[in-house]
């Protein structure tokens, strides 16, 4: 399998984030060193396609601030794209990016935007109606800002569901990202969250596709067990 790496803030708070989703730029930077040396980087929609060479792509959620000012320098030192997923209720907010610093990160040759929902509400929790709202309008809102048409999607929470991925292709989406529920097809494709915790041999795992293997075989298992789709619930709130 391919390794879809899911970021939040590259920052160091005294107090962790919740899920420890906080990840600091030497470290961030130590990882970025690795990816150089042993793996290939690629923009996400080339992990889309079948490849003999397992691949690695970046991905960050909710569109916090930092990753124009800290992440982006370090991509830019090691040459790897980034796609972020944008939350674009929180385009604005403290410790978001702004819609001027939005449209200046989408410009960039390394930049892929994403929509991440409009208020980063749980879908599977939404009626039909809400979800289709939230997807629509996440894509008109960032579309407006970026000058861009914006048709990739990371689900908040990772969460998903069949009808979900549906109506994710029904409302203009071409490929959505999950992390380990829905059925792992275009639109629920499987991703694999880090945090503060990640030292070096954890995210060495993590990227090399092991990883995202066992995890996606215990995720079927338990979805045959008991017929829910689990997830592991720390991850679930690192995939938001």
């Amino acid at each position: 399998m391919h390794s879809v790496l899911v970021y939040h803030t590259i920052s160091a708070p005294v107090e962790p984030m919740l899920a420890d989703a906080d990840i600091s730029p030497a470290r961030f930077e130590q990882q970025l060193r690795w990816l150089a040396r042993w793996r290939r980087v690629v923009p996400l929609e080339a992990t889309l396609a079948p490849a003999r060479r397992r691949l690695v792509a970046l991905t960050f959620d909710d569109g916090y601030r930092d990753n124009l000012t800290v992440a982006l320098p370090l991509l830019e030192k090691y040459r790897m794209p980034m796609t972020i997923f944008v939350t674009a209720g929180f385009v604005g907010r403290e410790g978001y990016l702004s819609a001027d610093e939005l449209r200046e990160l989408s410009q960039h040759r390394l930049v892929t935007v994403g929509a991440h929902g409009l208020w980063h509400r749980h879908f599977n929790e939404l009626s039909y109606a809400d979800a289709r709202f939230e997807l629509v309008e996440s894509r008109r809102l960032l579309s407006d800002i970026t000058g861009k048409n914006v048709d990739l999607l990371a689900w908040p929470y990772g969460e998903c569901n069949r009808e979900l991925e549906k109506l994710s292709a029904k409302t203009g989406y071409r490929a959505s990202w999950s992390v380990w529920k829905g059925t792992d097809n275009r639109h629920s494709r499987w991703r694999v969250p880090l945090g503060r915790n990640d030292n070096l041999f954890r995210f060495v795992l993590k990227s090399s596709g092991v990883y995202a293997l066992t995890k996606a075989k215990w995720h079927r298992y338990t979805e045959s067990r008991s017929g829910n789709r689990a997830t592991n619930s720390e991850e679930s709130i690192l995939a938001g």
